[in-house]
């Protein structure tokens, strides 16, 4: 069979007396079929086999299935997506909480929001009960603040477009199996975020496999553009709203179907130049950010991105009440027009304060994924779990794509540098070198990085964690401002490439890494090492913007504005950050020496308010070997969405990581035992056909002219032997 493949595939059949001269090229279509799916892998590989075909061979086809097995991380299993029902839905998910309750929690949206439905009646039938409206988090509970960094997925506002429910179902399941597991980037992605999803957002839809909900269409109900009382009529726009008014979203994907296409703001008629879209005040970051997860989908079997990207109004089409215009301009543009006060009458009304909203509270870059040109394309597309680590897209199935993407947008809610295991001593004489290897997360630039050494005297302590994006106070620092004041700068970096998520590029451990190398002053106190740096400063760029503001969305504010506060509509959600954002290097303090060193104070320092000062020492930018990562986690109480997530920060830790990826050295072996092994059965192939021609030539080839198998007199001769007469 698997040489009948391969004359198949090679379009054109050839007389090979010797079954061992197909069997390299079996090894490498059954590879390529078991790469496809499994029943590809038993067509082409489970054939009867060639009598004759070597060991060699048998043993190299086994060491390749080994190879593609380590592509896949241990303790990952390999299975075949498939569509869940409503209830099946609402049961995995409730297995899911059960298995993980450390990290995950599930709200009805009827019961948490009791607002949404005040005559209290059931409002639809789901499979034969009482529809619910399902919202899921997944975050580390013991870690949550209330200024955890949020990102949102909805998975089908439209009910009939199947793909988006199982795409954010296999999300969470896939973000709880990696950090269960261990998987040190998964880890940050839970520890430090909160991703909010809506697998059946119109639950009535989904179960029905309808678009609409009760005859409204949902994606025509948000408050933007729309009369008042046509407008939150219906339990899906309403939940959503509720969720949106208690929460800061930096990101959001809502997932669609019937085309494909990867579309941002604008998608709304009033923001329209002829028939195209006019330029929104964060088109910038729409743009980058668009790319990356375009990126990260991969390709199609064309070698053409499985997504088109552009603007809704330009890929897609114009619509009054869409949930993507008002989810990025409801905290910021005017109202009542376009942003609606709604006043609608359906199951038993709406007050319209729930659609008035707090000042830059709701401003979500936002991205409107049309997943397929089929609403719900056969089972058999949706592919298999181990895709989600291939290295590119191409030919894969839907939920794999989809699902790198939803991770890339989780990943850059919040830009940060992580630092590997510094090797700083507790004491050094100054002029020592000091050397710290980072690299960013979260982020497309490292727009500046500094190496900064803070005297102990303006802080409380130097373990406040992996990063602040909400301000110093809280862990002890007498105000960011004082911290950078104070500042000794040991070296400095500018634009330097984010390392970001490696779960499906495999980059190697050297890859992305940042080597920060100065001198210890000759000043001798105790100090806190600490990493300064700003991200993404090229998304503040605008050309003609509409409307003329800067740029308004939470995850663009973060990185550009020099300070920068929001506050939810509802509840405690608080966003307070910084442009240059401060990550400690240890925990530990350190102590500068010296006979010769005065102190700090002594020399006028640098804390009267003036600007770092600049010490010898050449930064590099260079590669390193770091350890395994460490962390730890705790279940705690759950947090209902309703309530401030106010606590107290938790004792911060330093995380130090190395980066998923890069090859093995098991894997490593393999390869090379693989090569050696595809070099000797190519040798032992090429070199048993012309010794099988030189003996048995067919008699109507001229001694000394080429054969059919491309072979003469002078190759014969290679093998000590003379061409058959």
């Amino acid at each position: 069979m698997v040489r009948d493949e391969l004359q198949v595939a090679s379009g054109r059949r050839q007389s090979v007396k010797d079954p061992t001269v197909w069997s390299a090229g079996g090894v490498m279509v059954c590879i390529g079929a078991a790469l496809r799916d499994a029943a590809s892998a038993r067509r082409f590989c489970l054939g009867p086999l060639p009598t004759s075909i070597s060991a060699v061979t048998l043993a190299c086809t086994l060491l390749a299935f080994l190879s593609l097995s380590a592509a896949t991380p241990a303790g990952v299993t390999d299975r075949t997506y498939s569509y869940k029902g409503y209830k099946e839905t609402m049961r995995f998910f409730e297995d899911l909480k059960r298995q993980n309750s450390d990290i995950v929690e599930t709200f009805i949206a009827q019961e948490v929001f009791p607002e949404i439905l005040p005559d209290g009646k059931s409002w639809a039938t789901c499979e034969g009960e009482p529809c619910k409206t399902l919202i899921v988090r997944i975050a580390n509970k013991k870690l949550l603040t209330n200024s955890t960094p949020e990102v949102f997925f909805s998975g089908a506002l439209h009910g009939d477009e199947k793909i988006g429910p199982i795409s954010v179902t296999e999300l969470a399941a896939f973000l709880c199996e990696q950090y269960r597991l261990g998987d040190g980037e998964v880890k940050r992605l839970v520890d430090y975020r909160a991703t909010w999803i809506m697998p059946m957002t119109n639950a009535y839809g989904y179960a029905n496999s309808r678009r609409d909900e009760n005859g409204m269409d949902p994606n025509r109900d948000f408050a933007y553009l729309q009369s008042p009382t046509h407008c939150m009529q219906t339990q899906t726009a309403r939940a959503v709203n509720e969720l949106f008014r208690r929460h800061l979203f930096h990101f959001m994907i809502t997932f669609h179907g019937g085309m494909r296409a990867l579309t941002y703001e604008w998608g709304s008629k009033n923001h329209m130049n002829g028939r195209k879209s006019t330029e929104s005040p964060d088109n910038r970051a729409f743009v980058e950010v668009g790319a990356s997860i375009q990126s990260a989908a991969g390709k199609d079997p064309a070698k053409h991105w499985w997504y088109p990207l552009g603007p809704i109004n330009d890929l897609v089409y114009p619509v009054d009440g869409g949930m993507e215009d008002w989810s990025y301009g409801a905290g910021w543009e005017s109202s009542p027009s376009p942003i609606t006060v709604c006043r609608p009458t359906t199951y038993g009304g709406y007050d319209g304060s729930r659609t008035e909203y707090r000042k830059g509270s709701v401003a979500t870059l936002v991205y409107l994924a049309e997943a397929d040109d089929s609403k719900t394309p056969a089972a058999s597309t949706l592919g298999h779990t181990a895709e989600i680590f291939s290295a590119t897209g191409v030919g894969q199935g839907h939920v794999a794509r989809n699902l790198r993407m939803c991770l890339k947008i989780i990943e850059l809610a919040r830009p940060e540098i992580v630092v590997h295991a510094p090797s700083v001593p507790a004491a050094l004489l100054a002029g020592s070198d000091i050397e710290v290897a980072v690299h960013g997360f979260g982020c497309q630039r490292i727009s500046s990085l500094k190496l900064l050494l803070v005297p102990k005297a303006v802080s409380a302590r130097c373990d406040f964690g992996s990063g602040l994006l909400d301000g110093l106070d809280d862990v002890g620092f007498a105000g960011h401002t004082d911290v950078v004041n104070a500042a000794t700068v040991l070296a400095e970096l500018k634009d330097q490439l984010c390392r970001g998520l490696t779960l499906w590029e495999r980059l190697g451990p050297d890859e992305k890494v940042l080597r920060l190398k100065g001198r210890a002053p000759d000043v001798m106190g105790e100090f806190c090492l600490v990493i300064a740096a700003e991200f993404d400063q090229h998304w503040a760029a605008q050309k003609h913007p509409d409307p003329g503001v800067a740029p308004r969305a939470i995850a663009t504010r973060i990185r550009i504005d020099s300070s920068y506060s929001a506050q939810a509509s509802d509840g405690g959600m608080v966003v307070n950050s910084h442009r240059t954002k401060l990550f400690a290097v240890s925990a530990n303090s350190l102590v500068v020496t010296s006979p010769k060193a005065t102190s700090l104070g002594e020399r006028g320092g640098n804390s009267g308010g003036g600007p770092a000062k600049s010490v010898p020492g050449t930064p590099v930018a260079s590669p390193v070997a770091t350890p395994p990562p460490t962390a730890t986690n705790e279940a705690p109480k759950a947090i209902a969405p309703t309530k401030a997530m106010g606590a107290p920060r938790p004792p911060p830790q330093v995380i130090e990581e190395v980066p998923a990826g890069g090859v093995s050295i098991p894997a490593a072996i393999v390869l090379i035992a693989i090569g050696l092994c595809a070099g000797g059965v190519l040798f032992f192939n090429v070199f048993k056909v012309r010794k099988d021609y030189c003996r048995d030539r067919n008699s109507d080839v001229e001694p000394g002219k080429v054969g059919a198998a491309g072979r003469d007199e002078e190759s014969c001769e290679m093998t000590g032997l003379r061409p058959a007469e």
